[in-house]
């Protein structure tokens, strides 16, 4: 056996079961086995997991780590990783079943509710060109019962058309830029720059904001998921919680959907170009120094981009080269992944809202049990704080983090996402605690 396959059967050895004992046994070398104690046995895996610590933020990326973290993990155990470590080596490991598995039956649903919207027949391009919009009035409803049936079938499933288009986005695409679906490395390159192409998201991008997030979760300095979108005298002020400044601008962020199209337009532009920046697309506002970047991210990042543009081009030049085409390209493709940004706004739009400002990851970040359906679809995404305590813990084990860790998670008192938004809205809500303090619109 090679040295390196005995070191690997070696930790095999000492994985540790969900009853929490340790088994003691344990190759000590290549050249033989030997009896070593619990406390030994922990400290080889506390060292294994210590390697796959990643804490460069956004200056570099290492390929082999998921671990996007502040401080090693042997110090995050000081702190807010309450797990044994055999326990998390068990629940890390990648499955490209269970990825394929996930990835599949989601986009089955998309494509069974893109036949459904196919089947009503309420659009062609010969319906829209040739439609006389001045004969659209009451009579024009109430003379056309079996119409108005179709639409009233057809609005709600053409929203949720673009709202899984956007969960692929997102939530999909969130777990992707992890590497956390497939075992296999080039599958999780692959899936992630189709998943990115095909949903109008710069996943490459995202990588490399992310993993800035993780590092730096809460920090109004180098958090761009904070300093991005917020000002600075929002996020100094003491009683700030991450929500939006007023209901206005609460119901805005569901509707405004061409502002987010607009940042990730921007975003894959400057890409492309090997510029870093922030969520805008635009500018830099992490204090964080863009120059200590290492060379190898920007060209990494330009080149997926680039690669993205160019797919683009190929499929509006081949599949939008007329009107025809391209109104079916807008109607099956572009306006339902806009429109998508809306809905999905409602189950991301409070992941670390009214939580405390720390580095300790279990009171930072909020999750929420929500159902098995809502949990599907957005890759169990809603156990937030159990993923930013483990963020290389791939989504299909989240469900079995969270009910290890629920009692130790200080923001999780809304059971769904609607109980998380109504908390936000309500009269005496987040928003109105916030606006004594902080009100821009």
């Amino acid at each position: 056996m090679a040295p390196n396959e005995r070191k690997n059967e070696a930790y095999e050895n000492i994985l540790i079961n969900p009853a929490i004992q340790v088994d003691a046994s344990v190759h000590k070398s290549a050249q033989g086995t030997a009896s070593v104690s619990r406390d030994e046995a922990e400290l080889l895996l506390a060292k294994e997991l210590d390697k796959k610590s990643d804490v460069n933020g956004v200056t570099s990326v290492n390929e082999d780590s998921g671990d996007w973290t502040d401080v090693k993990h042997s110090d995050r155990k000081k702190r807010d990783r309450i797990l044994p470590d055999g326990v998390v080596m068990k629940l890390m490991k990648k499955s490209d079943y269970y990825g394929f598995k996930r990835l599949l039956s989601n986009m089955a649903l998309l494509f069974l509710n893109a036949y459904a919207i196919k089947v009503l027949d309420v659009y062609s391009y010969d319906s829209i060109v040739n439609f006389d919009w001045r004969s659209l009035d009451v009579d024009f409803f109430t003379s056309n019962p079996e119409r108005v049936q179709k639409l009233l079938l057809f609005l709600p499933l053409y929203i949720f058309y673009g709202f899984q288009m956007q969960c692929f986005a997102f939530a999909g695409g969130h777990e992707l830029v992890h590497g956390n679906p497939f075992k296999t490395k080039w599958i999780n390159n692959v899936v992630t720059f189709v998943v990115g192409t095909a949903f109008f998201e710069v996943l490459r991008h995202e990588r490399l904001m992310h993993k800035q997030h993780h590092t730096y979760t809460l920090n109004i300095d180098k958090d761009p998921e904070l300093t991005s979108f917020f000002s600075r005298a929002e996020l100094e002020d003491p009683k700030f919680k991450i929500v939006p400044s007023s209901r206005y601008s609460y119901f805005k962020s569901c509707v405004n959907v061409t502002s987010y199209f607009r940042h990730r337009f921007m975003r894959l532009m400057s890409s492309s170009l090997g510029i870093a920046t922030d969520y805008t697309g635009i500018g830099w506002s992490m204090k964080t120094r863009r120059e200590d970047i290492d060379k190898s991210v920007l060209k990494d990042l330009q080149f997926w981009c680039l690669l993205q543009v160019t797919v683009y081009i190929v499929i509006f030049s081949t599949f939008g080269n007329s009107k025809e085409k391209l109104s079916n390209l807008l109607f099956w493709w572009i306006a339902p992944c806009i429109i998508g940004y809306g809905p999905i706004n409602f189950f991301r739009n409070a992941e670390h809202a009214d939580c405390d400002f720390t580095n300790n990851q279990l009171h930072n970040t909020r999750s929420v049990e929500s159902n098995r359906f809502i949990r599907w679809l957005l890759w169990e995404t809603n156990f937030h704080a159990e993923h930013h305590t483990y963020p290389m813990v791939p989504f299909f084990n989240l469900p079995v983090l969270h009910e290890m860790m629920k009692d130790h998670i200080k923001h999780n008192e809304c059971k769904t996402f609607v109980a998380q938004n109504w908390q936000m809205v309500k009269g005496g809500g987040w928003i109105d605690e916030q606006r004594g303090a902080v009100c821009s619109e």
